[in-house]
């Protein structure tokens, strides 16, 4: 079982996304576990089995839910 940890910004208004992508992994894999946990101070970071995936600071920009399907695909 993979596990998905997304971590958001709350106060900045990133639970929609963070849904909309939590939707998209449940959608496409059996295999998968996915968490959500409230962050603040911007942070939108993806985990894939504990190790950050995805970080919207180090990035500058949002993921976009396929290439994050992608790398869950292909671990």
């Amino acid at each position: 079982m993979k596990i998905v940890k997304i971590v958001y910004c709350r106060p900045c208004g990133y639970l929609d996304r963070a849904l909309s992508l939590a939707r998209d992994l449940l959608t496409y894999f059996e295999d998968v576990k996915v968490e959500l946990e409230q962050g603040k101070n911007g942070i939108f970071d993806v985990y894939l089995n504990e190790s950050k995936t995805f970080s919207r600071y180090e990035e500058r920009r949002f993921p976009e839910n396929e290439e994050i399907l992608k790398k869950v695909a292909s671990s």
